[in-house]
């Protein structure tokens, strides 16, 4: 990111390289002996609140961006961080299936011969 002050405005550049860098640092899988650890990393883009919705847009390790929706079902109490939260579990989880669909496909060049 550079930041450079014309006159009284500050513009702010942001470089993709070094957004999609720390993507890829975040998101790993560690394994020691019996344990293992995944991490995975989103960049939250925006966050949009209708009540009793949250609209989540993120972009992910592969730069791709998308959108989540989660509701809050308890109106009366709705809570920005559960519902926010709630989107989030379903970003990570939209994105562990597109790397599990992604894996499990079959190249022409892999298959085996019986």
């Amino acid at each position: 990111m550079a930041k450079y002050k014309i006159g009284d405005e500050l513009l702010i550049i942001n470089d993709p390289n070094e957004e999609k860098e720390r993507l890829k640092d975040l998101t790993k899988l560690s394994i020691d002996g019996d344990y293992a650890q995944i991490s995975w990393g989103l960049k939250v883009i925006k966050v949009e609140y209708e009540k009793p919705y949250v609209t989540l847009t993120y972009r992910n390790a592969n730069g791709e961006l998308n959108k989540v929706f989660a509701e809050c079902r308890d109106v009366e109490n709705f809570d920005q961080e559960k519902v926010l939260e709630k989107a989030l579990l379903k970003a990570f989880q939209n994105e562990i299936i597109n790397i599990s669909v992604t894996k499990n496909t079959i190249h022409p060049e892999c298959r085996y011969n019986r």
